[in-house]
């Protein structure tokens, strides 16, 4: 029978820790399930079931695979799991091809996919959040190791990562591991030197454990994330000081043997590959990390942009986005620290583990080229909440068990992840200003990581309003039950339209509803087109979802107008001929002006670039009755005659999308091995499918002698009433004999017919 006391000291102990580790859970699994897959996760999730399915270690990333490979394990437990090992992507190493066709088209069920890889991350923070508890009940005891564990569990920077299918967690995990291990071992191997609790109720394991220990983490880190080099630095100088200080060689021996222990673990998580070197998958990936940070990349920082980012960038983020009641306990704590050394001239080796520690990852920060996100701090953030409890727990000078601050504080920031769920990725804290301008601070995953299209979605349905959307990020927004319209992203972005398709006017946005996300919006990754959006960031939005995406209204100015564009996009059109429009309301066709014309329902506009000629068999239906040309000369807007001048007067239904109007097989001296056709048609219904027209040329038996496929009017912007005609140029053999023509249309991707052509003898406009 447990005794009451006993059962009182769990509570105020363990059980406190086994509370803040569920809260933690909590937050951070409710959290991610209602936030959509994140830049990065795509790429994690691909490479990692590839390797524990089949052993690809061929999809280069700049990212060691033990994250990876643990987040895909949960996958295995799908029976009908597939990977695209006979596509051209999977031979080629093209992980970004492959790893979207892996997620969103050849499995079912993405999401549920995505969840459980999740899962593995959760789990490291939990372990994380004990070893935490753990080390720093040695140091200082049960409120030392209460106030690091809540420091952790309530930080919404590590609630934000820490269910993302990511290495930032997990090379945390193993870099507080490797430096807990050598730790240990000095208290082992040298008691005096070092400042512990006298209470500890932990037996001291011996060195061969503790050089495991060391192993495990040095050799996790190096497996999880290539900036675990730091660990490089931060263990040889803890080593060289314990090597000056005593007089001995031990240190750097212990190292050595957490080393061996480390690269076998690496070379074990590559499957101990031989050939042609041992784990040459690991190096080949370290070279590809070296060529990427040879390379330029752009920084975002209070609206401005470097290509190099700043060394300031970590130091001013971490102002920005770190809780206030921890930097302000840590501003106490590092007083209080300074005071104690001033006053008793030395420095306990526990503190500088971990303030050297720190100091030395963050001093490597300033200096790396990549500012794109807190993340890369999570690794010295155990490290400062230790410092924390350490000293204000172990100082002489009022310590904090004296106070009701170690219940205070904890229940401050328990105040800051409440209030900040389920929005943790934007999280900054109160110091940067009013919360509508935080977004012109940071980008990228500091604000928006492509996490929030499902509230987007929740938005759409209640609001029932068709979208444009600019979104950032890999995952596939369909996927998440949206309704849009796509509008110019970052190029890796899923379900873009064409950029020669681009309806989009940056200068005179059409009327309508537009999602844009945040990072999109400030135009990081955009590169020369940084400033797509620029009309939108002085205007005020109808929504902010989740902190990174913002919704915006576009009011209608002038009455709707249908413009035919050939050669040019609404973005390129001169102002001076986008004036003579009198409206944003642009409803867009796409034609070539050369091979096709097409005549709106309405009367509307032709705009295309001078140097496109009409070819000589389409000259009679180019009957203008207005010409505009642009200052420079390069553009024409021009309005056709109304009613299109078509002589034909057939109406043969080809589906529910077209009918078939007629044709003129137009010779004009031309040879008789050289078909010139044109057709034409009015749409009755609109469409999404890629359509296609066909025209079979037949001999007298019925025979394929020549064909034609192809359509230079887009179908996926035609209206009903639409009416266009299109040019058909193909050759038979100058033997052959055309006797009829065969003509209808079919879905490009399917090739499916949408009906039985239309056979029509050959003879008009000899």
């Amino acid at each position: 029978m447990v005794q009451s006391g006993s059962l009182w000291r769990w509570i105020t102990g363990r059980g406190t820790a086994v509370l803040l580790l569920l809260l933690l859970y909590a937050f951070s699994l409710t959290s991610v399930s209602q936030k959509s897959l994140t830049v990065d996760e795509q790429g994690h999730l691909f490479r990692g079931t590839a390797y524990v399915k089949t052993g690809a270690t061929h999809f280069l990333w700049g990212h060691p695979l033990l994250a990876s490979s643990l987040n895909a394990l949960p996958l295995l437990t799908e029976p009908d799991l597939q990977l695209p090992t006979d596509s051209a992507a999977w031979q080629a190493g093209e992980w970004e091809i492959a790893s979207d066709h892996f997620l969103w088209q050849l499995n079912e069920n993405p999401l549920r996919l995505i969840f459980l890889g999740r899962l593995p991350t959760l789990w490291l923070a939990l372990l994380l959040g004990a070893l935490l508890y753990r080390w720093g009940r040695e140091l200082a005891g049960k409120t030392a190791a209460f106030l690091a564990l809540a420091l952790f569990a309530f930080d919404p920077n590590f609630l934000a990562h820490g269910g993302l299918i990511s290495s930032d967690v997990a090379v945390t995990f193993f870099m507080l591991l490797a430096v807990y291990g050598f730790w240990r071992w000095t208290v082992i191997r040298y008691p005096l030197s070092v400042v512990r609790n006298p209470n500890t109720p932990y037996a001291l394991h011996p060195t061969p454990y503790a050089i495991l220990l060391t192993g495990l983490g040095l050799g996790g880190a190096a497996a999880t994330k290539f900036s675990a080099a730091a660990l490089g630095p931060i263990l040889g100088l803890l080593a060289l000081g314990m090597v000056i200080k005593q007089r001995s060689w031990r240190p750097i021996w212990f190292l050595v043997g957490a080393g061996g222990v480390a690269a076998l673990l690496v070379w074990a998580v590559y499957g101990f590959q031989l050939r042609p070197f041992p784990a040459a998958a690991y190096w080949a990936d370290i070279a590809w990390q070296l060529d990427y940070f040879s390379r330029p990349h752009g920084a975002y920082l209070f609206g401005r942009f470097a290509e190099t980012g700043w060394w300031y960038y970590f130091p001013v983020t971490f102002l920005l986005k770190t809780p206030l009641p921890t930097l302000l306990l840590l501003g106490y704590s590092l007083a209080r620290s300074a005071y104690g050394v001033v006053r008793n001239r030395r420095v306990g080796f526990s503190l500088w583990v971990l303030v050297g520690a720190t100091a030395v990852y963050f001093l490597i920060s300033l200096f790396t080229p990549l500012n794109i996100g807190y993340r890369h701090l999570l690794p010295i953030l155990p490290f400062l909440f230790l410092f924390i409890a350490f000293t204000l727990t172990r100082s002489p000078l009022h310590p904090l068990t004296r106070s009701p601050l170690h219940l205070l504080l904890p229940l401050w920031l328990f105040l800051i992840a409440l209030l900040a769920w389920p929005n943790y990725i934007p999280y900054f804290n109160w110091a940067a200003g009013r919360p509508e301008n935080r977004w012109q601070l940071l980008s990228d995953s500091n604000l928006d990581w492509g996490q929030d299209l499902p509230a987007l979605a929740e938005w759409q349905r209640e609001h029932d309003v068709p979208l444009y959307l600019s979104y950032f990020g890999t995952a596939h927004p369909s996927a998440y039950g949206l309704d849009f319209t796509a509008l110019p992203t970052w190029e890796p972005g899923p379900e873009q339209i064409p950029p020669f398709r681009q309806a989009f006017n940056p200068r005179d946005p059409a009327p309508g509803f537009y999602a844009i996300s945040v990072t999109n919006l400030q135009g990081l990754v955009l590169g020369e087109a940084h400033d797509t959006f620029a009309w939108f960031r002085d205007k005020e939005p109808v929504a902010r979802i989740g902190g990174s995406i913002f919704v915006y209204e576009v009011a209608a100015r002038g009455e709707p107008v249908d413009v035919a564009f050939s050669g040019l996009r609404p973005a390129e059109l001169a102002p001076e001929l986008h004036a003579r429009l009198g409206t944003n309301d642009v409803r867009v066709r796409w034609y070539d002006a050369r091979t096709s014309f097409i005549w709106p329902a309405r009367v509307g506009w032709w705009v295309n670039a001078a140097d496109q000629s009409v070819d000589q068999f389409l000259l009679p239906f180019a009957d203008l009755a207005v010409v505009f040309t642009a200052a420079d000369g390069r553009q024409q807007l021009a309005q056709p005659v109304y009613p299109p001048p078509i002589p034909w007067a057939q109406v043969v239904p080809m589906g529910e999308t077209a009918v078939f109007l007629g044709y003129d097989d137009v010779r004009n001296g031309q040879p008789a091995s050289e078909i010139n056709l044109v057709t034409g048609w009015q749409v009755t219904q609109a469409t999404e499918r890629p359509l296609k027209i066909f025209v079979h040329a037949l001999d007298e038996t019925g025979q394929l002698v020549g064909q034609w496929d192809g359509l230079d009017v887009d179908p996926t912007a035609w209206q009903p009433g639409d009416v266009f005609v299109q040019l058909h140029r193909f050759t038979v053999p100058e033997t052959a004999v055309v006797n009829s023509f065969a003509i209808g249309l079919y879905d490009g991707a399917t090739l499916e017919r949408l009906a039985e052509p239309i056979v029509v003898e050959r003879g008009i406009g000899e």
